[in-house]
């Protein structure tokens, strides 16, 4: 049985998600467009079609790619081939990006959200659990079925990123881990690119109707702007440059912290106005806030092109904090806007998202 990092905070994750669904099911308020089911029901497996699936495509195509350079670059595990294996992990994190929005069905399941990417990080559990595994000779012969069902903080990208990104050199057992690492990667996302494949024709995917779809669709929407924001920029900019964490930034040991946030900025936008996105939704009498939102959009991803690829120095430099500052404010904007002004015009109402209220 997969391990909890943290059973608690697994526990509250697991109760908002389970009353966000609650609160999301057929929630068409008073003084909102009066959009139907049957909208509802016709837009879900577009969005659906265009807008996930290539999603989880792209990410079982990489991480199977990822799995042969794990092959090809471990075939010496005395002496692996890292630039290889580097170039392989960066295909794997870009399509990570592009699809980690998508909780909302097979992701939800099994933590594999988590298995994929353990990320943030409490109490340097990663390090503590990879130095244990890599130490034990037993490692040798381990598998991505077993590593499937051990901790999730050993199981995906940044215990990856650890391997492949470190002073020292690999143990005798590191070709082993990588090689582990990669196939649970293949596992997790085959299994989640065959289970959108069966739903995706469904007019409510995952759901017990076409609203409540709807409404989760957007809310991981949402949630991912959050994260974004409050954990991916906020998090490493602290208050003042004292209190800057600049280790705290995602992927930061691969240079990938502003990649990754242009990678979710990029899928956001493409699930707003994308084929089958959101956008199609609209009204043409909101025409001004779909304006408005490519606008937002827009201006957050030039301030993320601005900062560069190098959110540590960003945070940590008083002279160029700024950037950091000036891109926590755009996704801010664009993220207000998303919440405030869409959720009415479309029909939707928000509950809560699996973030709401978690103060760890």
């Amino acid at each position: 049985m997969t391990d909890k990092p943290s059973g608690k905070s697994f526990d509250k994750l697991t109760r908002r998600q389970t009353l966000a669904a609650m609160l999301a099911a057929g929630m068409v308020g008073t003084g909102m467009r009066s959009a139907s089911a049957a909208d509802f029901a016709a837009f879900n497996p577009g969005y659906a079609k265009n807008i996930v699936m290539p999603a989880f495509a792209q990410l079982a195509a990489a991480s199977e790619s990822l799995a042969t350079a794990a092959s090809a670059g471990c075939a010496d595990p005395k002496a692996p081939d890292l630039i290889t294996l580097q170039q392989a992990y960066h295909i794997a994190a870009d399509a990570w990006a592009d699809a980690q929005m998508f909780r909302l069905g097979p992701l939800a399941d099994g933590q594999r959200a988590e298995r994929f990417a353990y990320w943030p990080e409490r109490r340097n559990i990663i390090d503590k659990q990879l130095s244990a595994l890599l130490a034990d000779d037993d490692t040798i012969s381990l598998d991505a079925a077993k590593l499937g069902g051990s901790s999730v903080a050993v199981q995906g990208i940044p215990a990856l990123e650890r391997l492949l990104y470190r002073d020292e050199p690999l143990p005798p057992t590191g070709c082993a881990v990588i090689q582990a690492i990669a196939g649970n990667l293949v596992a997790i996302a085959t299994e989640a690119q065959k289970a959108w494949q069966q739903a995706a024709a469904k007019p409510a995917p995952f759901a017990a109707n076409p609203t409540e779809a709807t409404t989760q669709f957007y809310t991981n929407l949402l949630t991912l702007l959050q994260i974004v924001a409050d954990q991916k920029i906020g998090a490493p900019l602290g208050g003042d440059v004292a209190a800057a964490k600049p280790k705290s930034a995602e992927q930061w040991r691969s240079g990938r912290s502003l990649r990754n946030i242009r990678r979710n900025l990029a899928a956001a936008q493409n699930a707003l106005f994308g084929k089958g996105g959101f956008a199609a939704l609209l009204t043409p009498e909101q025409s001004a806030l779909a304006d408005n939102l490519k606008k937002a959009f827009a201006d957050a991803i030039a301030a993320a092109e601005k900062a560069g690829d190098d959110l540590p120095a960003d945070v940590s430099d008083e002279s160029r904090r700024h950037l950091a500052t000036e891109l926590l404010v755009k996704v801010n904007h664009l993220r207000d806007l998303l919440r405030q002004d869409v959720p009415p015009v479309i029909g939707i109402t928000l509950g809560f998202n699996e973030l709401d209220g978690d103060g760890s």
